[in-house]
């Protein structure tokens, strides 16, 4: 079932009233690799944060270079967000790349 939430966008609904979450969003959508493909990925804001993010990207995406990355902090600085856009080649290296990161400590969630 379709409902428009309060900023007028149309939002699955499942019948217990819930929102399916990003993962099942995901893996319903019908992609055609390659494809561009933006991520965005909020996490602790600790030294070891950015690098650590970027090593995994790194790993899955080896083309993806460390200036893409987009830096936004929270209000207070608790927590930092990266992102970033790259050619997506396969279904499996996206269901990869995220289970890495979302696997990590640090991370709160990717979308």
């Amino acid at each position: 079932m379709t409902e428009e939430n309060k900023n007028g966008i149309n939002v699955v609904v499942d019948e217990d009233n819930t929102t399916p979450a990003p993962q099942d969003a995901f893996e319903k959508a019908e992609l055609k690799f390659p494809c561009e493909f933006p991520i965005s990925i909020m996490g602790l804001n600790v030294p070891e944060y950015k690098d650590t993010i970027f090593t995994i990207l790194k790993k899955h995406v080896p083309e993806v270079e460390e200036k893409e990355l987009n830096t936004a902090y929270s209000t207070n600085k608790k927590y930092c967000s990266l992102k970033t856009k790259f050619t997506a080649q396969s279904r499996e290296q996206m269901d990869e790349l995220y289970k890495e990161l979302t696997a990590n400590k640090l991370v709160k969630w990717v979308l």
